[in-house]
């Protein structure tokens, strides 16, 4: 069994600690008997967290901190006091003006770094960067991409957008060049400045699975596309605008921060969270099996399938020093996430 870098008791910072990543990452870490200081804008919104956390992990420390605006210089300084560890999950998702989107991003990842240098209790720093930040999904090409590969054709289109492409596609490319950008500029950082901390990164693709805290957290971030396939609202323009790529469980990428956390053998990783390759067939798929009384959309002709190569043996690899047996399947995933799909509905439909 590899070394432990932080034992349980542990105080580990979360930004973003109320979002779909961020609060599975939180639940495991009290789950294993680490403690856990959430950031969020504004901690009276998000007060129902802290709830959700104190019934279900009696003996855990949760608290939750505001931090209102994470392109301040010196916005962790004071809250990441005492801290063991520090898990950066939050990032600005989509924008209209890249001049304005892609500095808050990089702004934010590079007060995370410069508050734990600070703080010489932090031993252990991770990034949530994401599968496009390394490249775009291509259907039907066989091609490959490593630990050294950025996703430099998004950063392109971002600021230059092709008059041949559909303005639809522009939202895609920002998120692509935020995690790209800010993800290369933390390591830049970390390289010239060499801190007193382990930095790694971790690149998920689509994150399928339950979410905690529905009726407050809604359906995020791609589980909304797989809500929009699962009702046929919307159902065009997302299996227009996201194209055959792959997935990870959330629990399994969650448990991958962990790990990249608190291991001493992962040290100044990239670390790949590509589970299985899916099209939006094979999810409706899924939904037909699991719900068989329902009518959904027809499938889509000429999908095609994401025939990518990646360096994803090492991320099994934690994620079996972290309990699993390995990656958690898409049938599984997408069956359990569409239970909440089905609950939510319920909810909202009239009482007979």
């Amino acid at each position: 069994m590899p070394t432990l870098a932080l034992n349980p008791d542990s105080l580990v910072f979360v930004t973003g600690v109320n979002g779909l990543i961020g609060s599975h990452i939180a639940d495991q870490l009290l789950e294993r008997g680490y403690h856990v200081r959430g950031a969020v804008r504004d901690v009276a919104k998000a007060s129902w967290l802290s709830d959700y956390f104190t019934n279900k992990h009696k003996n855990a420390k949760f608290e939750l901190v505001s931090v209102p605006d994470m392109t301040l210089d010196g916005c962790y300084d004071d809250v990441v006091k005492d801290c063991d560890g520090f898990v950066h999950v939050a990032s600005p998702l989509t924008g209209q003006i890249p001049e304005e989107t892609i500095p808050i991003a990089i702004k934010g990842g590079l007060n995370a770094l410069k508050a734990a240098a600070k703080n010489p209790s932090i031993k252990r720093v991770v990034y949530t960067s994401s599968s496009i930040a390394a490249t775009m999904p291509r259907p039907n090409t066989d091609f490959s991409v490593d630990e050294t590969s950025y996703n430099e054709v998004a950063v392109k289109k971002v600021w230059n957008h092709p008059e041949d492409e559909p303005e639809s596609f522009k939202g895609l490319y920002m998120y692509a060049a935020i995690k790209t950008e800010t993800e290369m500029a933390m390591w830049k950082w970390v390289r010239e400045e060499k801190p007193g901390f382990v930095f790694n990164s971790i690149l998920p693709n689509a994150n399928f699975s339950r979410v905690l805290v529905p009726e407050k957290q809604g359906f995020p971030s791609t589980i909304a596309w797989a809500h929009a396939v699962f009702t046929g609202e919307n159902f065009d323009a997302i299996t227009h605008i996201i194209p055959p790529q792959w997935f990870i469980d959330t629990i399994d990428d969650a448990l991958l921060h962990i790990a990249a956390l608190i291991y001493s053998d992962v040290d100044s990783e990239r670390l790949f969270g590509f589970a299985e390759p899916f099209n939006w067939n094979q999810i409706l798929a899924i939904y037909r099996k699991s719900y068989p009384e329902r009518k959904f959309r027809d499938d889509i002709e000429g999908l095609g399938e994401d025939r990518m190569k990646m360096p994803r043996e090492r991320a099994e690899e934690l994620l079996k020093w972290m309990g699993r047996e390995g990656w958690t399947g898409l049938e599984e995933s997408v069956g359990e996430m569409c239970k909440d799909f089905v609950k939510d509905e319920e909810k909202k439909s009239p009482e007979k």
